[in-house]
């Protein structure tokens, strides 16, 4: 239950910040290089890639027989699953986002 509140927590502090950046839009800001949307994405991915390695090293030492209980490999597990599932899930709107505007003529 842990893993699906941290999910949720996760994902309703993205989307408070995603609307409150679309509240605070100001044509004469300047962007600087860490606020760019590539940036966000590319901490996404690797976060996401850095929960699966955590993830996979985790399952390999269980399997060693390293000192590694059973209940945190599954959490790591699951939080790299959950991980996955999110950005895949934002994969998916930002296609769908991209084949809207696509379709829009101009």
């Amino acid at each position: 239950m842990r893993i699906e509140e941290n999910f949720a927590r996760q994902q309703a502090l993205f989307n408070a910040r995603f609307n409150s950046n679309l509240n605070n839009v100001d044509d004469s800001a300047q962007v600087t290089k860490d606020d760019t949307f590539s940036n966000a994405l590319k901490k996404a991915i690797d976060g996401t890639n850095e929960k699966l390695v955590e993830s996979d090293a985790a399952t390999n030492a269980f399997v060693r027989g390293d000192d590694i209980n059973i209940d945190e490999v599954m959490i790591k597990n699951q939080e790299a699953s959950l991980c996955l599932q999110f950005l895949t899930q934002t994969r998916d709107k930002l296609l769908e986002g991209y084949e809207t505007l696509s379709k829009l003529q101009l």
